[in-house]
């Protein structure tokens, strides 16, 4: 079988949704298909994975012009990163602060933002149009695969089957979701809804999302898949090095958070719950660390933020920690955080910290588990949930009565496994249909019947 994978965000891109189609692809290839990959040409960004199996082949294309300013800041931060991280804490204010040069760069984004859907992402799409009409010709793909976000990758699966090819469009979250611009909000849906009505097949990582479709456009349940996100179950590689591990103290309890805030996750109340709660410390690995306030002043030599590191040594420092951390979608009840999967394959405990109050996908997927703890995001709660894991570490109790094995059915091997099962049945189904096309659909997702 033949695939294209149409991806704003694929390695070296370090984004959850990168990482999916890193070793979904991987899979596929594993199984003897043929993967291609059309991507915007963003330039080295210092992540390191291992390498493609000879069965995907990437073919980049023109990102756009901001696209090209940031790939020209890649390259030049590729040629002086260091890839060793220190295990000193970084001052947050510090970590943070853009040059001259990264603040025209974000300045250009919000502008660009304000008129591109669904944000600045949106302008590969002509030139992804072209690269796309040229692979379609060449590749002959059986099935065309869209990853959502961003959403300008959707209407490039409608053109491709448009023309007659199997369209798939993977969805992480709904089109249009809580932190939607209200600007954008009747286009993602309408968008959202083209998805529902015209793909052949649509994957969602979890079953909130699933019903979320069903609800807004009467998503065909036999046409909408639960492809959650899950963890290398591949993985064996050898130890970091000692000298590159960031050490940590057995007398402390170790807490480690790798990802991202987005805005929407919320560390203050941990911070604060840190600042009473001698004999723990927090170790943020992010590229977006929370700058400034009273939480983050009082929590001191508690908290230790690293920026961003090689997956591998992330990968090491998560399976060394004591508690992995993991923080809740404020208002983003359908979404699962991609790391929370990656958390799965790990035997750690997890301490979820969430608005107790609302019902998320994360929170109930985490009550089905005996994975770790689910606390309420309040400093008081958090400070006696800590000092009560602190007492369980030292009485040596902290894994006591907690189910901490790999959980397979979320690893990659597994989910790729059922992939190319769906896929094939779809590819099937479209050469059986003749390659029809569904009606007409215009360039901008809206449709004629």
């Amino acid at each position: 079988m033949r695939v294209l994978l149409v991806a704003y965000d694929y390695p070296p891109t370090q984004s959850p949704r990168a990482l999916r189609w890193r070793y979904l692809s991987r899979e596929l290839a594993l199984a003897g298909h043929d993967v291609h990959v059309l991507v915007p040409d963003l330039g080295p960004l210092g992540i390191e994975l291992p390498e493609h199996p000879g069965r995907v082949v990437l073919h980049r294309s023109f990102p756009g012009f901001y696209g090209w300013l940031v790939q020209s800041s890649n390259r030049r931060r590729s040629q002086a990163h260091c890839s060793v991280a220190t295990a000193s804490a970084s001052r947050p204010e510090k970590t943070a602060r853009l040059n001259w040069r990264g603040r025209l760069v974000d300045g250009l984004k919000r502008l660009a933002g304000l008129f591109l859907f669904p944000d600045v992402r949106g302008e590969w799409g002509p030139w992804a149009r072209h690269a796309l009409s040229r692979l379609l010709r060449e590749v002959r793909p059986d099935v065309v695969i869209t990853s959502h976000e961003p959403a300008s990758t959707l209407p490039l699966g409608i053109e491709a089957q448009r023309q007659g090819f199997a369209w798939v469009a993977d969805l992480g979250d709904p089109v249009c979701a809580a932190y939607t611009p209200p600007r954008w909000r009747r286009r993602a849906m309408a968008l959202e809804a083209v998805v529902s009505a015209r793909a052949d097949h649509v994957f969602v990582t979890n079953q909130a999302t699933k019903a979320l479709l069903v609800e807004r456009h009467g998503q065909r349940s036999d046409r909408c898949t639960v492809l959650p996100n899950g963890y290398d179950d591949r993985r064996a590689s050898d130890p970091v090095p000692s000298e590159e591990q960031v050490p940590f103290d057995d007398g402390l309890l170790e807490l480690v958070y790798a990802g991202r805030f987005y805005g929407y996750r919320d560390p203050a109340p941990l911070l604060q719950a840190l600042a009473s709660t001698p004999g723990v410390r927090l170790t943020l690995v992010v590229p977006d660390p929370p700058t400034g306030g009273a939480a983050l002043a009082a929590a001191g030599d508690r908290l230790r933020i690293l920026g961003p590191m090689a997956h591998e040594m992330v990968l090491d420092l998560l399976q060394r920690a004591d508690v992995l951390v993991n923080f809740g979608d404020r208002g983003q009840r359908a979404r699962t955080p991609a790391k929370l999967f990656e958390y799965f394959g790990i035997a750690r405990p997890i301490l979820h910290v969430h608005d107790a109050s609302v019902s998320d996908a994360a929170t109930d997927l985490l009550g089905s588990v005996q994975r770790g703890w689910l606390c309420d995001d309040d400093a008081d709660a958090l400070a006696a949930m800590l000092s009560n894991l602190l007492q369980m570490k030292q009485r040596g109790e902290l894994q006591q009565g907690l189910e901490l094995a790999p959980l397979p059915s979320y690893g990659h091997s597994s989910l790729g496994t059922e992939l190319a099962r769906i896929l094939t049945l779809v590819a099937g189904r479209r050469q059986h249909d003749g390659g029809a096309s569904l009606g007409h659909v215009r360039r901008d997702g809206s449709m004629n019947s």
